[in-house]
């Protein structure tokens, strides 16, 4: 089994992940019905998934207070807090390439990089991500927290495929060596 280290994540038009104060309703904002991303399908796939603390932080207290979204699925959160002990979850520190070789090691296949932005950044200067499923809303929000923050190498891309869902598009890309 190839190891695959995959971002599914959605946008603005204009770029950002999440407005200036951390707030993801844009996300919500697609015109009935909801369109189906093959989430499910996407989520049977992975084996774990790494995002970092302002994320982690905010499923947990702001958008899945009462249960965990990822019950049974190893996460491993990149932060200096460290919250109340849960068995699917793994606080580090350790840098993104040890972070994945041991993520991998312990759950070989696709591993989902669900963000935020730092997150990313930091998995993009070590050229790491594989594979980018990218889901752009029909929103422009104008200002927030982008999804590509500045400051990470060139990387060039493989365009997969490119579709119309509902109002948004799904684009993904692989990762050209």
């Amino acid at each position: 089994m190839n190891n695959k280290l995959i971002l599914y994540i959605a946008t603005s038009v204009d770029g950002y992940i999440a407005d200036k104060n951390g707030g993801i309703d844009f996300l919500y904002d697609t015109p009935a019905p909801a369109p189906d991303l093959d989430y499910e399908k996407f989520y049977a796939s992975i084996q774990a998934i790494i995002f970092g603390g302002n994320t982690y932080r905010q499923i947990k207290n702001e958008l899945s207070p009462n249960q965990w979204p990822y019950s049974g699925m190893p996460c491993y959160i990149c932060t200096h807090q460290r919250d109340q002990d849960d068995p699917d979850v793994c606080f580090t520190q350790l840098p993104p390439r040890q972070l994945l070789d041991m993520v991998f090691m312990k759950h070989p296949g696709n591993v989902w990089l669900m963000g935020g932005g730092k997150m990313i950044q930091s998995f993009l200067r070590e050229n790491l991500i594989d594979e980018y499923y990218i889901y752009v809303q029909p929103t422009m929000l104008g200002d927030g927290i982008p999804l590509f923050p500045a400051d990470f190498p060139k990387t060039n891309l493989n365009l997969k495929s490119c579709k119309k869902i509902g109002e948004m598009v799904e684009l993904r890309y692989q990762r050209r060596d």
